[in-house]
C-alpha cells in the first residue's frame, strides 16, 4: 500500500523557525545550535512589507547598515564588522554574489549568523553571514497587492502544485513587479522578478531540489553626505531626505540584472547516514551610473576651491558645504560566484558516546570583471573618449545648502561623450576546502563540538593591472585551517548553555585611492572569537537567547608617516607627512546580545533583541586613535516588533515596533559622532473571518514621528559617508489566498 502525503503551505502562527541552514552542515534545530543565529520568518517579512535586506536586518539589534544608499545594493555590518559581499550572503546554504538586492517574494525566511562559523562559511568576514531560505513547493495559490502613500505599486503571485501519481513532483512559481516611488526626488525606479522551485522525490530515499530566480531592477542611487572639512556634521535642520545630492536629469539610472540558481540531491544511506551534493551559480550584472558627490571642488588649475578654506582635506566636503560632483559611469560590472559541495552526515557510537559526524568537500570560485584600459599601449584612447576603466570625470561643484545647478556630462575636448573602457578581469578567486565536524554526546547532558575547515585559498587580484597594464597582480596562495570548537550543557530540558572558539581568515582590504599606496591590497588577516551563551525554549513557540562575545582583528587605517613604512616604500612613498594605508594594532569587539523570538502568549508574538558592544581600536601607532570606539558601531542598539491580538475583534491585530540606536562615531579619533535616535513604527493586520479567512489586509507605518536622523556612518573603498534615514512611510497591502 502506498501512502501519499501532500504538503500544504504551512502558515505558522508565531515568529519562530524550527531549523536553520546557515552555519551548520546538518540543518540542526535552532535551539540546539551553539551559534548565535536569529531568524526573520515569512510571516514577519509580510507583516512589515519587507522588500530589501535593509528592511530585514532592522529586526536584529546586532546588525546595522554600513553603506546602504537608496537605489543601490547595501553593505551591512554584524557585531561591528562589515560583512564581505563576495562571500557573506547565501541562498539555501550556498554562497551568492552579494552585490545585488535579493528579491524576498520567494523566500521563506532569512537567517542571520552573528559571528564566525569557520566550518561552514569559508574565507569571509568575521562579522557573520546572512542566509536566505527559499519557499519549497506546496499547494498554494495566492496573490499580493500593495502601495504606499507616495504612490508606489506592487503586485505578486505565488502558485504551487504537485504532480505525478504519488504527487512525487512539486513545483512553485513566484512572480512580482513593483513601481518604486522613492522619498528621494529623482530616485524612482521599477523592478520585476520571477522565481521557480521544484522538488522531485525520486525514491523514498532520494530527493532532488532545484531553484532559480531572476530580477531586473532600474533605479537611481542616492549618494551620501561627507563631513564638512572633516570635522563637522551637516546641519540636519537645513538638509532634507528628499534631496539627491548632485542630481542631474540626464544621468542614467543604475540597471541591475541578477540571477541565482542552485540544485541539491539528498540520499539516505543505510543506517543513520545521509549524503547530499549541491551546486549553485550566482550572476550579478550592473550598469553603475551616478552623478557622484565627493570631496572638495577644484579650480581650473586643479587647486582646492573651498571658499575661505584652501587647505581643506580633499576627501571631505568643504567646511561651508560645497562639494565636487563627478560623472561616474561603470557599465558591465560582472560578478559571478559558483560553488559545489558534497557532504556526508551520520551517527557512530563508541561505547556510551554518540558521534554526530559530518564531512565533506567544497569548491568555490568568484570572478569579477569591470571596465579596464583601452589597450596595453594606450590605457586611454588617443582621442580621450575611452577611459582606462570607469568614466570618473569632474564636472562641477554644488553646495548642500543651495539649490542644485545644472552641469553637462563628461566629454573629451571635442565634445564627444566619454566612455568606459572594455571589460577586463579584475579578480579570480578560488577556494578548495575539506570540512569535518564531530558532535559528541557525552554522559551528563554534555555535548562537545569539534570541527574545522582546511581551505586552500588562491586569490589573484588584477584590479590594478586592469587600468594600468604595467601593474602586477596581487596574489594570495596559501592553505589555512579554520577551527571551530564548542561545548554545550543541558542542565534541564529545553535549556542549553554553550561556549565556543572559532577563527576566520579574511582577504585584506583595499587602500583608498588618496593614500601613498592607493588601491593596493593588504595581506589576508585572521579574526578570532570566543563566545558564551544560553538558549531557552520553554515550549515550541518561543525561544530566548543570550550571548556574550569577544572578537579580535587587525586595525586598518590611513596613517600619517614620516618615513617609508609597510607598502609605502620606493615608488609608494611620497614624502614625510603623507598617508599610508596600514594594518597596525587591533580592534577588539566585546559585547552582549539578548533576543526573544516567537509566541510569548496566546495574544502576543514578539521579535525583540538588544545588543551592547564595546568595539575599540588599540595599539594603532597613532595615539589619537587608541582606545576609541570604531566607526559606525553604536554601543547600544535595540529592535522590537510585536503582534498583539485585539480583544473581542476576531482576526484583528496591532503591530507596534520600536528601535533605538545609540550615537555612532564618524571619525577614528571619536571627535565627531552622529546622534542616537529612537524610531517608532505602528501597524495593523486584519483577516476577515479569523485565521481561516482568505484575505489579509495590512497597514504599516515606519518612523511615525517622522524623525530626521543619520542612519549610518559607514565606509566605501576607504572613504567614510553619512546617510540620512527614511522619513515616515505608510504602506497598505492585501494578501489573498484562493
Amino acid at each position: 500500500m502506498t501512502t501519499t502525503v501532500v504538503v500544504h503551505e504551512d502558515v505558522k502562527d508565531d515568529y519562530l523557525s524550527n531549523a536553520i541552514t546557515t552555519g551548520t552542515l546538518d540543518n540542526a534545530p535552532l535551539a540546539e545550535t551553539p551559534l548565535s543565529i536569529s531568524v526573520v520568518t515569512r510571516e514577519l517579512l509580510s507583516d512589515q512589507g519587507a522588500r530589501t535586506l535593509a528592511d530585514v536586518v532592522k529586526n536584529d539589534a546586532s546588525v546595522g547598515e554600513d553603506y546602504a544608499p537608496v537605489g543601490y545594493y547595501g553593505d551591512f555590518q554584524i557585531r561591528g564588522f562589515p560583512i564581505d559581499l563576495a562571500t557573506g550572503l547565501q541562498i539555501n546554504g550556498m554562497t551568492i554574489a552579494g552585490e545585488q538586492d535579493v528579491p524576498l517574494e520567494n523566500k521563506e525566511r532569512v537567517e542571520i549568523l552573528k559571528g564566525i562559523s569557520g566550518v561552514e562559511s569559508g574565507v569571509t568576514s568575521g562579522g557573520g553571514v546572512i542566509g536566505y531560505v527559499t519557499k519549497r513547493p506546496a499547494l498554494v495559490k495566492a496573490m499580493d497587492m500593495a502601495t504606499d502613500h507616495r504612490g508606489s505599486a506592487f503586485g505578486a503571485a505565488d502558485f504551487g502544485q504537485f504532480f505525478g501519481k504519488e504527487k512525487q513532483v512539486g513545483a512553485r512559481l513566484n512572480l512580482a513587479g513593483e513601481s518604486i516611488q522613492s522619498y528621494v526626488n529623482g530616485a524612482d525606479g521599477w523592478r520585476a522578478m520571477g522565481a521557480g522551485s521544484a522538488d522531485w522525490k525520486i525514491t523514498p530515499k532520494a530527493i532532488l531540489k532545484g531553484d532559480f530566480e531572476y530580477q531586473h531592477k532600474v533605479e537611481r542611487s542616492v549618494s551620501g553626505y561627507q563631513l564638512l572639512g572633516g570635522d563637522t556634521l551637516p546641519d540636519l535642520n537645513r538638509i532634507y531626505p528628499s534631496t539627491m545630492l548632485g542630481f542631474q536629469p540626464w544621468a542614467k539610472p543604475n540597471t541591475f540584472d541578477t540571477y541565482n540558481t542552485g540544485a541539491r540531491f539528498d540520499y539516505d544511506l543505510p543506517g543513520e547516514w545521509h549524503v547530499f551534493g549541491a551546486a549553485s551559480f550566482s550572476h550579478s550584472l550592473i550598469d553603475d551610473n551616478v552623478v557622484y558627490p565627493y570631496g572638495v571642488p577644484y579650480d581650473d588649475q586643479g587647486n582646492v576651491a573651498c571658499p575661505d578654506a584652501p587647505d581643506a582635506p580633499y576627501y571631505f566636503f568643504c567646511p561651508d558645504g560645497t562639494y565636487g560632483i563627478y560623472d561616474y559611469r561603470n557599465p558591465g560590472e560582472l560578478r559571478i560566484d559558483a560553488q559545489a559541495e558534497s557532504v556526508v552526515t551520520g551517527q557512530w557510537h563508541t561505547g556510551a558516546i554518540q558521534h554526530d559526524l559530518a564531512g565533506g568537500v567544497e569548491l568555490f570560485r568568484r570572478s569579477v570583471q569591470m571596465p579596464g584600459y583601452f589597450s596595453a599601449e594606450t590605457p586611454v584612447s588617443p582621442d580621450g573618449v575611452v577611459q582606462d576603466g570607469a568614466v570618473y570625470s569632474y564636472i562641477g561643484q554644488e553646495n548642500i545648502y543651495q539649490p542644485i545647478e545644472p552641469f553637462h556630462w563628461a566629454t573629451n575636448e571635442n565634445g564627444i561623450t566619454q566612455q568606459a573602457g572594455p571589460r577586463r578581469l579584475w579578480e579570480d578567486h578560488h577556494q578548495t576546502a575539506l570540512m569535518v565536524a564531530d558532535r559528541l554526546h557525552l554522559p551528563g547532558r554534555i555535548q562537545v563540538n569539534v570541527g574545522g575547515r582546511e581551505t586552500w585559498l588562491r586569490d589573484h587580484n588584477y584590479s590594478l593591472g586592469a587600468t594600468d597594464p604595467a601593474a602586477a597582480p596581487t596574489n594570495t596562495d596559501r592553505p589555512v585551517w579554520l577551527p571551530q570548537y564548542a561545548v554545550s550543557f543541558t542542565p534541564v530540558t529545553r535549556l542549553m548553555l554553550y561556549g565556543t572558539y572559532t577563527a576566520m581568515l579574511s582577504l585584506g582590504p583595499q587602500a583608498p585611492w588618496w593614500v601613498d599606496n592607493g588601491s593596493q591590497f593588504l595581506e589576508p588577516y585572521f579574526t578570532r572569537q570566543v563566545e558564551a551563551g544560553a538558549k531557552y525554549e520553554p515550549n515550541q513557540k518561543i525561544l530566548l537567547s543570550v550571548a556574550g562575545f569577544h572578537m579580535r582583528a587587525p586595525f586598518f587605517y590611513p596613517k600619517t608617516i614620516a618615513a617609508e613604512e609597510g607598502q609605502c616604500t620606493e615608488d609608494y612613498f611620497f614624502g614625510p607627512g603623507t598617508l599610508c594605508f596600514v594594518s597596525q594594532g587591533h580592534e577588539t569587539h566585546s559585547g552582549a546580545e539578548f533576543s526573544v523570538e516567537g509566541k510569548a502568549a496566546n495574544w502576543i508574538k514578539l521579535n525583540a533583541s538588544v545588543a551592547a558592544i564595546h568595539a575599540e581600536s588599540q595599539d594603532t601607532g597613532t595615539p589619537e586613535f587608541d582606545n576609541k570606539q570604531v566607526i559606525n558601531a553604536p554601543r547600544v542598539r535595540t529592535a522590537l516588533f510585536a503582534d498583539v491580538a485585539v480583544p473581542h475583534m476576531r482576526g484583528f491585530y496591532l503591530m507596534p515596533g520600536w528601535g533605538y540606536c545609540a550615537s555612532k562615531e564618524a571619525t577614528r579619533d571619536d571627535a565627531v559622532s552622529v546622534p542616537g535616535f529612537n524610531l517608532f513604527n505602528l501597524g495593523a493586520r486584519y483577516t476577515p473571518g479569523g485565521e481561516q479567512g482568505h484575505m489579509t489586509l495590512r497597514l504599516y507605518a515606519d518612523n511615525i514621528a517622522n524623525k530626521r536622523y543619520w542612519k549610518d556612518t559607514g565606509a566605501s573603498l576607504g572613504d567614510t559617508f553619512i546617510h540620512l534615514g527614511a522619513p515616515a512611510t505608510v504602506r497598505l497591502s492585501a494578501h489573498y489566498t484562493f
